[in-house]
């Protein structure tokens, strides 16, 4: 499977994800046709290698990869749900319960993040981006 993977190349798409918000959001206006053309439809590899560890990861997820280029549809969508479902094993999650003063750091290049909304407001949090030998790092 391994192997198979490496081979193939998978589309992403911002409107996607957009879309699946603006179903559980009713208020969320549509985009314009000049948001589109900021966000078109890109391909990357399935099986990404890490620029800096040389370490390989899938490259897909729930939000935004619309489908493996060259695969029927039914194909494409099986292969993508058994991907998503492996990725959610338990073993490969780290959650965080934040307490004061914590600072929280990782690799945005190789991780799927989900923030969940536990805090109450006023509370914020502080992000910042850098960059490493011309690879941005958050």
């Amino acid at each position: 499977m391994k192997s198979y993977l490496q081979t193939l190349k998978a589309e992403h798409h911002y409107q996607a994800r957009y879309h699946k918000m603006k179903e559980n959001n009713k208020t969320r206006k549509d985009l314009t046709e000049e948001q589109k053309k900021e966000v078109p439809a890109v391909v990357h590899p399935v099986v990404r290698t890490h620029p800096f560890t040389g370490r390989k990861s899938l490259y897909v997820n729930e939000g935004f990869t619309t489908g493996i280029v060259g695969l029927p549809e039914d194909e494409s969508t099986t292969l993508l749900n058994e991907l998503y479902k492996h990725s959610r094993q338990e073993k490969f999650m780290y959650r965080h319960k934040w307490r004061k003063g914590d600072v929280l750091m990782w690799d945005n290049s190789a991780t799927q993040h989900l923030a969940i909304a536990d805090y109450a407001l006023p509370q914020r949090r502080l992000m910042h981006r850098t960059t490493v030998a011309g690879s941005p790092v958050f």
